[in-house]
């Protein structure tokens, strides 16, 4: 029996295991067309793959609600998008890259941002990454600093296409660095569809199984610390077709998710490396360029040392990070400040616009707000405003802490029994375009976060409470506070107006910058300048539960950096 024979044998009988442990999706992703290039995010929350048919790709999206991914859902692509290909979600969530032809030949890499089902505009990424040629099937690292693809080397044999993986790095400016050709112990052949795994250490990749064949299969590759690659490793329960395609990995529910033959299918990953010694010995020799004899071969066994084999027994053992993945606390803002009115009968303001761009620059500077995490609204129509919050109700996640901050015209109205927030469109004869606080309360008790609150500097501000549940004494425990969801406000005043100058908002700032914790809760926060907004002013502010919306008791933790 020769290599290529015992090779043969061991990937047959490890395939055999592999059939019998993988199970398809759902019949509603087997739909028309091949589904193909699954990528999740993180939490293995949300899934994205494409489905090609006779008109090209379409991409497509499902949430896992309760441990089952959801029917997908089409996104929205423009029109004139020329072949959008080799779709990747990014390990948070936020972004789309993929490939599309170019507007005379070649590829390019693209992204767009993503805010739930909402897409911002596809736009080329910036740097060094696209050429005249073809870029393709973009893999980002979880950290979203690193970037492997595709490149098409050779192009003089239309039956014989060869393809060889890069990897570029992005810069201080925010662009990708010249690319870097990954070495030959992972380019061969033909090399393509890399798909860097969450540890950013891990690459899988498919790879021609010779010069003579058209076939390709799954392969593995280590990073070592120095920079070396191991060499590549067959994934033995995936390559069981012609044409074998790299999974993405769930490391929550301990599962991986690959196309075959035009179909999404799942595995337990403790089956998606299962390999042996002379498997790996077989697969060595199979790639290995040199021309030596193989009794050279032997001979420089004989002389080498011996190492140690190498076995993988669960992905735990490749050094993840995610299987039990709990997601750092992300801090998200919505800062609404309006001063102008469309409507004569309504008074402009001086200093909302100011206060809420002030409070943007505290949060992001001294907290832990990502500028990209904050959604600055300066005069918005009510479209704008209900758009804001809609965008933040699809993105946000379980362990979110969402602020909202509000500074504007306020109104009471008896006759209703109803308070409303009043955007720069609103009409002083027409709630068409006022803003109940009860639609903001709902919007309150369908963010997915941990915690919300809720500032407000705008007149009658104190009725967002309904029938208000404010509580005296101080915080026992910040850890008590940040386990337990919450949904809290603070306010201004009750049913009082409240002065353009908001003496209210120049103690919150004031107290949020002096403040010199590590951590502060939301209701440390208001007891430390409450008195003084009492002092110097004719308004009460509150500090409450917003009744209805979720709360348990917990509470919002401002972090410092």
């Amino acid at each position: 029996m020769n290599r290529r024979q015992i090779l043969f044998f061991f990937i047959l009988f490890f395939s055999s295991i592999g059939v019998q442990a993988q199970s398809q999706f759902p019949p509603s992703f087997d739909l028309a067309g091949d589904e193909r290039f699954p990528s999740i995010t993180s939490d293995g929350k949300v899934l994205l793959f494409a489905r090609e048919s006779e008109e090209g790709f379409t991409f497509h999206l499902s949430n896992k609600i309760d441990g089952k991914f959801m029917p997908p859902t089409t996104l929205m692509l423009p029109k004139d998008l020329p072949y959008p290909t080799g779709p990747m979600i990014s390990y948070d969530g936020r972004w789309i890259y993929f490939s599309a032809k170019g507007q005379t030949s070649g590829s390019d890499i693209y992204r767009m941002k993503r805010w739930g089902r909402r897409l911002g505009k596809p736009e080329k990424i910036e740097g060094k990454v696209n050429t005249s040629g073809y870029e393709m099937y973009p893999s980002l690292t979880k950290d979203g600093k690193g970037l492997y693809f595709s490149r098409l080397d050779d192009v003089s044999d239309p039956m014989d296409l060869k393809y060889a993986i890069y990897y570029s790095e992005l810069d201080s400016d925010g662009k990708w660095g010249e690319p870097v050709k990954l070495p030959e112990g992972v380019n061969l052949y033909s090399e393509k569809e890399p798909k860097i795994l969450p540890d950013s250490k891990t690459l899988m990749f498919t790879s021609k199984i010779s010069d003579e064949s058209f076939d390709y299969d799954v392969m593995m590759a280590r990073k070592n610390e120095d920079g070396t690659w191991s060499d590549p490793e067959p994934v033995l329960s995936i390559n069981q077709s012609k044409l074998n395609h790299p999974p993405c990995i769930d490391g929550v529910s301990q599962k991986a998710y690959f196309s075959k033959e035009g179909k999404l299918m799942e595995i337990p990953l403790n089956k998606v490396i299962e390999t042996t010694t002379e498997v790996k010995k077989e697969v060595a020799l199979s790639r290995n360029t040199d021309t030596s004899t193989q009794s050279d071969q032997s001979e420089k066994k004989e002389t080498s040392p011996a190492k140690k084999p190498s076995t993988v027994s669960s992905f735990s053992d490749l050094g993840f990070d995610i299987k039990d993945y709990v997601p750092e606390p992300k801090y998200k803002a919505i800062i609404i400040g309006i001063n102008t009115y469309n409507d004569g009968k309504i008074a402009s303001l001086d200093n909302p616009e100011k206060d809420a761009s002030s409070l943007q620059e505290i949060l992001t500077t001294y907290y832990s707000f990502g500028k990209e995490d904050v959604k600055l609204l300066l005069s918005p129509t009510r479209e704008n405003l209900i758009e804001t919050f809609d965008a933040m109700m699809e993105e946000s996640s379980e362990n979110d802490h969402i602020l909202i901050f509000y500074a504007g015209h306020g109104h009471w109205d008896q006759r209703r029994k109803a308070g409303y927030w009043l955007p720069s469109d609103a009409k002083a004869k027409s709630t068409a375009n006022w803003v109940r606080n009860s639609t903001i309360k709902e919007y309150v008790a369908s963010f997915k976060a941990k915690h919300v609150l809720l500032i407000s500097d705008a007149c009658f501000s104190g009725s967002i409470f309904k029938t208000r549940a404010a509580f005296d004494g101080a915080d026992k425990s910040i850890k008590a506070l940040e386990d337990l969801p919450s949904r809290k406000a603070m306010t201004s005043g009750t049913l009082k107006e409240v002065p353009d100058e908001s003496v209210f908002v120049k103690y919150l700032q004031k107290r949020l910058v002096s403040n010199q914790e590590k951590f502060i809760s939301a209701r440390s926060l208001f007891d430390s300048f409450r008195v003084a907004v009492m002092n110097n002013s004719e308004n009460v502010p509150q500090f409450g539960v917003i009744n209805q919306t979720g709360d348990e008791g917990g509470g919002f933790i401002f972090i410092r950096k």
